[in-house]
């Protein structure tokens, strides 16, 4: 009797990867599509579309992880797969993917409503929308390459604090909006420079409002994310970065104080 496993723990770790960068391209493309950035969203055609839906792929592959890692459990050490390999933090990981996809779901539910917010305030938060957009969207991408590539990155950090910051920019921008819908005169806001427009119902300012923290709940669910894979970087043993051991020297380095400094020099004086 010939036993012929089917590595579903190789197909486990494929899905998840490509599920992170599924996530980052429906991000970008549900944010752009809002604003209208044509040049982003329709130059691909029927191949954008798609991805613009790549997180319902995410939401419906719950059954398939859990399938997998039930076969990658009696599988035996293979590849980059050790012995005892933590399959069981790639269904965690999962979870917390299918948390993302459903904000991305109801971010995407913004495209489709009838009501629309006025030009004037979608222009005042177009800018930051977008770079939280793609900062959000670089972390994924970077965990991405960290899940194909089992190492470590050196760059995470310096992204998800990108992320965090375009969280506040963000933030300001919205409390700038008040200032923006003071009455002066009545029934009326400043707009543009030498314009005037009027204040929008309240109806038409929460599509808006609801798009605004949809990004700054998907950017928290994203940094939950990278918890999860840095817990599973940790239980796996995945390689460390490539500039982690200069890192390292670095940090060892101490600055001398001024009684070492004296004792250095009265030693060099003695030699």
């Amino acid at each position: 009797m010939l036993f012929c496993p089917i590595w579903a723990g190789d197909e486990l770790h494929s899905l998840i990867t490509r599920n992170l960068e599924k996530l980052s391209d429906s991000l970008n493309g549900c944010v752009a599509e809002y604003f209208h950035q044509n040049g982003t969203v329709d130059s691909g055609g029927e191949d954008c579309s798609k991805k613009l839906r790549g997180y319902k792929c995410v939401l419906n592959s719950k059954a398939t992880e859990d399938s997998m890692a039930n076969f990658a459990i009696w599988e035996p050490a293979h590849g980059n797969f050790n012995f005892r390999h933590p399959w069981k933090q790639y269904l965690k990981l999962g979870a917390s993917m299918r948390y993302c996809a459903c904000c991305i779901e109801a971010l995407n539910g913004c495209l489709d409503t009838e009501v629309e917010a006025p030009e004037f305030l979608k222009e005042h938060l177009q800018d930051v929308c977008m770079i939280l957009s793609s900062c959000s969207s670089n972390v994924l991408k970077e965990l991405m390459i960290t899940m194909k590539t089992m190492r470590r990155s050196s760059k995470i950090d310096f992204f998800v604090g990108e992320m965090n910051s375009a969280v506040k920019d963000l933030q300001n921008g919205m409390k700038s909006l008040p200032t923006m819908l003071s009455v002066t005169p009545p029934d009326t806001v400043k707009g543009k420079p030498g314009t005037k427009t009027t204040i929008p119902p309240l109806m038409e300012v929460l599509p808006l409002a609801t798009l605004v923290s949809l990004l700054i709940e998907i950017a928290a669910r994203i940094e939950a994310i990278v918890n999860n894979i840095d817990e599973l970087a940790c239980l796996a043993e995945f390689k460390p970065a490539k500039d982690d051991k200069p890192k390292q020297n670095q940090s060892t380095i101490t600055p001398i104080s001024d009684d070492q400094d004296h004792e250095t020099m009265t030693a060099i004086q003695k030699v």
